[in-house]
């Protein structure tokens, strides 16, 4: 595996959180939202964040820390995040297939399969 280096793991570690965001904004506090949201932002620091909002760098950590463990707490109970993945990848398949012009058995075969696997997501 390649070494990821610190700025890599931030920006990684910011596209996960904006992802669930997308899912779970609705459990966080409109404070915790809004300082997530901000957080997301590549080009801003916790201590920008801090500025901007006018409270201390030690608030805006206690506020990114409590959202995102509430939000990773509710997605490992309920793996929408990991579920609403399984689907982008199914209908990418799928997309796929029917951009072909013309499909084989083996491809109705195959369409089938990923409907099903659809249906047993839900």
């Amino acid at each position: 595996m390649k070494n990821i280096t610190p700025r890599e793991k931030k920006l990684i570690k910011k596209a996960r959180v904006k992802e669930l965001l997308e899912v779970y904004s609705s459990l966080l506090t409109d404070k915790e939202r809004k300082i997530l949201t901000l957080y997301t932002d590549p080009a801003l620091s916790g201590a920008a964040i801090a500025k901007k909002l006018k409270v201390s760098r030690q608030a805006i950590h206690d506020h990114i820390r409590r959202g995102i463990n509430k939000m990773e707490r509710c997605e490992t109970k309920s793996k929408l995040l990991e579920k609403r993945r399984r689907k982008m990848k199914i209908f990418l398949e799928i997309e796929g297939i029917l951009s072909k012009k013309e499909l084989s058995k083996e491809d109705l075969q195959t369409l089938n399969k990923l409907f099903e696997q659809l249906k047993d997501l839900d």
